[in-house]
């Protein structure tokens, strides 16, 4: 049962046209009656349930999702154009070539993805924000795994070095092959482990930029503006290295950032508005095939998130266990 209070009200008189003042009633009672509002427990605001096993779920999906990406690379490699030069693109076409911005621009990917795990896993709710992270990272690398196999674009880089094409139909047993080798790699080039191409519509280093300031922005506090600002500018910088170092086409870049952006805005707005979690007639959102997945883990959740951040309980508890054994060891500092 919940926590319970009691409401004092004005009552009307036996004649039904005055009000008695407040202060002739006890706040308890009511015409000598006790008035008893109970609250749900769910519904208390600050009431956050963790449901790891949600979470655990979110993260089963992720790694779906990423293995369907990889198997779609895995063949898209095949299906690509080898031979042909890029197409035309109206920036790429106008902007210098820079080799190494393609490092400069993973480094910062790189940089940004760290903060944001700090920010996920030092957050107060971080199984409910982990979760959260997951569900939309599944989701954009599902859509990418459709995307980049539906059509097969050229090299917008003359200069990549890509893995020969086979002469034969690949095998069930090479695109696991290759799987491995872009995960062993987390779809990086800066590691030398992704050496297949063709995976341009959309941009996965947009994505994971964008969507890394969109976390680092949402689930901090505005005081931390340095912060956002940084990764703002990070995500800037990277997608600009990216064009310079011919990494994608623009188009690719165009729809990375549409689809991350909306796809975002979207999921946050059922969220925090209860009422586009029921599936009315007005509704429109709940006729999305994902939205009944993120109503689902975000059933129990009743109120916004505070951006709130403690140090995570295992670490808390070693450190604390370290702390007791030195002082134990030398007693002389507490005298």
């Amino acid at each position: 049962m919940g926590d319970e209070f009691y409401q004092r009200q004005p009552l009307l008189s036996e004649g039904g046209d005055e009000l008695h003042s407040l202060d002739e009633f006890s706040p308890r009672t009511r015409n000598g009656s006790a008035v008893k509002i109970d609250i749900p427990e769910g519904d208390k605001e600050g009431n956050f349930p963790k449901e790891r096993w949600k979470t655990v779920l979110s993260i089963i999906f992720v790694i779906l999702a990423f293995l369907a990406t990889t198997t779609s690379l895995s063949i898209t490699h095949e299906l690509r154009p080898a031979h042909s030069n890029p197409l035309p693109d109206l920036i790429l076409d106008n902007i210098p070539y820079y080799s190494w911005a393609l490092d400069v621009s993973e480094i910062l990917i790189m940089v940004i993805t760290t903060i944001c795990a700090v920010v996920v896993i030092c957050h107060k709710h971080r199984w409910i924000l982990a979760r959260r992270v997951c569900l939309i990272i599944g989701l954009l690398y599902f859509y990418r795994a459709i995307t980049m196999i539906i059509t097969a674009l050229p090299s917008a880089n003359r200069q990549y070095k890509c893995d020969p094409q086979l002469n034969h139909t690949i095998t069930a047993t090479e695109v696991l092959r290759r799987v491995v080798k872009i995960m062993s790699g987390f779809g990086l080039s800066i590691n030398g482990q992704h050496v297949y191409c063709g995976d341009f519509i959309f941009s996965g280093h947009t994505m994971i930029l964008i969507l890394s300031y969109l976390i680092i922005s949402e689930y901090t506090p505005k005081k931390l503006w340095l912060i956002h600002w940084s990764s703002f500018l990070m995500g800037i910088g990277g997608v600009i290295s990216l064009m310079l170092a011919r990494g994608h086409y623009s188009v690719d870049v165009l729809l990375a950032y549409f689809v991350t952006t909306r796809l975002w805005f979207m999921m946050h707005s059922v969220i925090l508005n209860l009422q586009l979690q029921q599936p009315h007639s007005s509704n429109h959102l709940s006729r999305v095939w994902w939205w009944s997945i993120l109503v689902f883990f975000e059933k129990n959740i009743k109120h916004p998130l505070p951006n709130e951040f403690e140090i995570p309980r295992p670490w808390l508890m070693c450190w604390q266990q370290v702390t007791v054994k030195h002082r134990i060891r030398d007693p002389a500092r507490d005298i």
